[in-house]
C-alpha cells in the first residue's frame, strides 16, 4: 500500500530509548526475531500449556537478545553491533538456558538452599539485567536496584528500629534472584502474559492509523473555541495516552502537532508546552489501558482489571477537566481565539474515514467490563479487533506487511518495559528475602506518629522521588512494594493505597526539579524547561490533591452508593472549576483580574465542595456563590442576561438603568 495513503505516516513507534537502525540482513534478522517473539508469546498464551517459569524464561531468552542488539551502550555506538553487545548477550542467555537444564531441581529446592551454579548464573543474570535497564532508560534504575542489593547484603548493620535485617548470605540473595520471587516473579509474569499483549495492541493500532485519527477527531470537536489548539490537546492526549501508557512518547506524537498551533493561535511557548506535558500524563490515568503500572496493580491486588477501570473513572475525569478548565481560563483571559473554519475538519468527515478505528476501544472495553475475561485474552480479541476493523476502509487497511511490522514493533516497544520489569524484580526479591515492605510501614508508620495525613503524605514524596529518575511503571513497583503496606496497616482501602502510590509515580512526570514530560514538551515549543515544569504543576493541581481525597473518601472510586457517587462527583466537579478559577484568577465569562479576597473565596470553595459531605458543600457553594456575584465580568454577563430577557426596543433603556440601580 503506497505510504502517502495511510492515516498514520507522522505517527511514531513508541520510544523511550536510543535505537539501532539496522538494513540489509540485519534488518531482516532483527525483524525475524521480533516476530518470532510475538509468536512465541501468541503460542504460549493461547494454544500450549507450560510452567509459568518455564514460559518467562524463553520470553527473557527473546528480550535478552532484542535488547542488546537493538539497544545500544551508548549514543556513540548506534550505528555497529559490538563485541560487548554479545558478552552482555551471553550473559543473559546463560542463566536461562542454566534454568530450562536443571528445571526439575530448582523448582524443588528454591527459596531454600542454593548451590554454586545458582549463585554463579544469577549473578550472570543480575548484572545483564542491570545493563539492559541501564541502556533502555539510563542509570536511575540499575543505581537503585544496586541499593536495594546492598541493602540485603549489609542491613544487618543498621540499627534494628531503622531497617535492619538480622543478616542474610551473599550466596542466598544472589541465587534467590533467578527465581519465581524476583527477577521471574509477579511483575515479570505481568510483563509477558498481559503487557506484552498491550504493546502490541497498542503497535497495531498506531499502524491502523488511531494516531491521526485522534488528533484530528479532537481538533474537528475543540479546534473551533476559544483557544481551541489547547483543548485539541486535551482531547486527543487523554485518547493517544490512554493507549499508549507512555508520557514522553504521547508528548512527542501529539505535541509536534499541538503545541506548534497553541503558540500560533496566542498562548505563550511555556504554556503551550506546559498544557500538553499535563494532557500527556494523564493518559496514564485514563481507562480503559492506563499503561502498563495497571496491569501490575491488578495482579498484586488479586483484583479484576475491571476493578481497576472503573475506580479508576472519576480521578481521571477530573484530572483532564482541570487542564481543560485552565486552558479555557487562560484563553479567556488573553482574548485567544478558536481555528478558523478552514482549519477546522469536519467531524462527520472524520467519523466516516476514520470513526471504525474505535472499534477496538469498544471491543476492548466489552472484554474488560461486560463479558469479564481475562486480561490476555481481551488482549488477544482486541489485537485481531484492531486488524479487522481497519479492514474497512482503504486508507487504513492492513496488509501483510503491515503486520509484520505491528509485530516487529510491538516486540521491540515491549523490551525496553521487559528490561524495567526484570530489574524491579531485583528490589521485589529484596524486598521478600528480606521483610523490608513490612519494615519500611512500621518506620513510615512511626515517623507519622500513626497519622494517616503525615503517612500520605511521606508516601507521596516517596513516590514523586522515585519517579523523577524512574518510569512510571518502575516507580509504581517500587512504591507499591515498600510504601503502599503502611498505607494499608492504617486502614486504608488497598486499591485506594495502590492508586495513591500509581497517581504520585505518574505526576513526578510533570513535577519539577526532574519532569520527563515537561522536558520533551519544552524542547519542542522552545522554551525554559523548568517555567514549563511549574506551569505544567499548575495545570495539574488536581492530581495532586484528588489521591488524597480519594483515601479519605472511596466514594470519589466509585466505593459506595450510585446516589453518594453522583453527588459526589458533581460537587467534585465544580470543586475543580472553582480551584481553576483561583489559580488562574479570572472568571471563565470574562478576562477581568481577580482580587486576593475573591481568590481566597474560590479556594474556599474548593475546599468545601472537594470534600464529601452536606455541611462541607453548603459552605463551598457559599463561597462560590459570593466570589461569582463579586466578579465584575459576571455581573456583566448578568446585565446581558437580563437585557436581553426583559427589554424591548421601547423599554430598553429603562432595564438597563433599573439593573445599574441593583449594582
Amino acid at each position: 500500500m503506497p505510504e502517502e495513503n495511510r492515516l498514520n505516516d507522522k505517527v511514531p513507534i513508541i520510544e523511550t530509548e536510543t535505537k539501532r537502525t539496522f538494513t540489509g540482513p540485519m534488518k531482516v534478522f532483527i525483524t525475524a526475531l521480533a516476530v518470532g517473539f510475538t509468536i512465541y508469546e501468541v503460542a504460549f498464551l493461547v494454544f500450549f500449556v507450560t510452567d509459568l517459569w518455564i514460559f518467562m524464561t524463553g520470553a527473557m531468552m527473546f528480550i535478552v537478545v532484542l535488547g542488546f542488539l537493538t539497544i545500544p551502550s551508548s549514543k556513540k555506538k548506534v550505528g555497529r553491533v559490538t563485541f560487548w553487545d554479545f558478552f552482555f548477550i551471553f550473559l543473559g542467555l546463560a542463566p536461562c538456558l542454566f534454568i530450562l537444564y536443571d528445571y526439575d531441581r530448582l523448582q524443588w529446592v528454591y527459596g531454600s538452599t542454593v548451590d554454586t551454579s545458582d549463585v554463579i548464573f544469577g549473578l550472570c543474570l543480575i548484572v545483564a539485567v542491570l545493563e539492559l535497564a541501564r541502556r533502555a532508560f539510563g542509570l536511575a534504575m540499575p543505581i537503585l536496584s544496586g541499593v536495594f542489593l546492598l541493602y540485603a547484603f549489609l542491613g544487618q548493620h543498621l540499627p534494628a528500629n531503622l531497617l535492619g535485617h538480622m543478616g542474610i548470605e551473599p550466596e542466598k540473595v544472589i541465587g534467590f534472584q533467578i527465581g519465581e520471587m524476583a527477577i521471574f516473579g509477579i511483575v515479570m509474569s505481568v510483563m509477558v502474559r498481559i503487557i506484552f499483549l498491550f504493546m502490541l495492541f497498542s503497535a497495531f493500532f498506531q499502524i491502523s492509523g488511531a494516531g491521526e485519527f485522534f488528533i484530528q477527531f479532537a481538533n474537528s470537536l475543540a479546534g473551533r473555541w476559544r483557544g481551541g489548539p489547547a483543548k485539541v490537546s486535551v482531547i486527543a492526549s487523554s485518547l493517544f495516552g490512554t493507549i499508549s501508557g507512555n508520557s514522553i512518547a504521547n508528548v512527542v506524537t501529539t505535541g509536534s502537532f499541538t503545541i506548534p498551533m497553541m503558540k500560533k493561535t496566542g498562548y505563550r511557548p511555556y504554556f503551550a508546552g506546559a498544557v500538553e506535558a499535563t494532557a500527556s500524563t494523564g493518559g496514564q490515568i485514563m481507562p480503559p489501558i492506563m499503561g502498563a503500572a495497571a496491569f501490575i496493580m491488578a495482579e498484586l491486588l488479586g483484583i479484576t482489571y475491571g476493578a481497576v477501570i472503573i475506580a479508576a473513572i472519576i480521578p481521571a475525569i477530573l484530572y483532564y477537566c482541570g487542564v481543560f478548565c485552565m486552558v479555557d481560563l487562560e484563553a479567556a483571559r488573553l482574548n485567544l481565539r478558536g481555528l478558523t473554519r478552514d482549519q477546522i475538519p469536519r467531524t462527520i468527515k472524520v467519523l466516516k474515514e476514520g470513526g471504525h478505528l474505535l472499534i477496538p476501544i469498544g471491543v476492548l472495553i466489552h472484554q474488560l467490563l461486560i463479558a469479564q475475561v481475562s486480561l490476555s485474552r481481551a488482549g488477544m480479541v482486541s489485537i485481531v479487533a484492531v486488524i479487522f476493523s481497519s479492514l474497512l476502509r482503504k486508507r487504513t487497511r492492513m496488509g501483510f506487511l503491515q503486520i509484520i511490522e505491528g509485530m516487529n514493533q510491538g516486540a521491540q516497544s515491549s523490551v525496553s518495559i521487559a528490561a524495567i520489569c526484570a530489574c524491579a524484580g531485583i528490589i521485589v526479591g529484596v524486598v521478600s528475602i528480606t521483610g523490608l515492605g513490612i519494615k519500611f510501614s512500621s518506620v513510615v508508620i512511626s515517623l507519622s506518629h500513626g497519622s494517616l495525613f503525615l503517612c500520605l503524605l511521606f508516601t507521596a514524596v516517596i513516590c514523586l522521588f522515585l519517579g523523577m529518575g524512574l518510569p512510571t511503571t518502575a516507580a509504581y513497583i517500587v512504591g507499591a512494594a515498600v510504601a503502599a503496606p503502611a498505607l494499608i496497616r492504617l486502614e486504608v482501602y488497598p486499591l485506594a493505597a495502590h492508586l495513591f502510590v500509581f497517581y504520585f509515580a505518574c505526576i513526578s512526570a510533570i513535577t519539577p526539579p526532574v519532569c520527563g514530560a515537561a522536558y520533551a514538551a519544552a524542547a519542542i515549543a522552545g522554551s525554559p524547561i523548568f517555567k514549563t515544569g511549574f506551569t505544567a504543576t499548575k495545570l495539574g493541581i488536581a492530581a495532586y490533591i484528588v489521591p488524597f481525597l480519594f483515601v479519605y473518601y472511596p466514594v470519589l472510586l466509585m466505593h459506595g452508593s450510585a446516589k453518594a457517587i453522583l453527588w459526589s462527583s458533581a460537587t467534585a466537579l465544580i470543586a475543580v472549576m472553582a480551584v481553576s478559577m483561583a489559580a488562574e484568577g479570572c472568571f471563565y465569562a470574562g478576562k477581568v483580574q481577580f482580587n486576593f479576597f475573591q481568590r481566597v473565596l474560590f479556594v474556599g470553595a474548593f475546599a468545601g465542595l472537594i470534600v464529601p459531605g452536606g455541611h462541607s458543600d453548603l459552605f463551598g457553594f457559599f463561597a462560590l456563590v459570593v466570589g461569582t456575584v463579586l466578579n465584575s465580568d459576571f455581573r456583566k454577563l448578568m446585565k446581558r442576561i437580563v437585557i436581553s430577557l426583559f427589554s424591548t426596543k421601547e423599554n430598553r433603556g429603562e432595564v438597563v438603568r433599573e439593573f445599574e440601580k441593583l449594582k
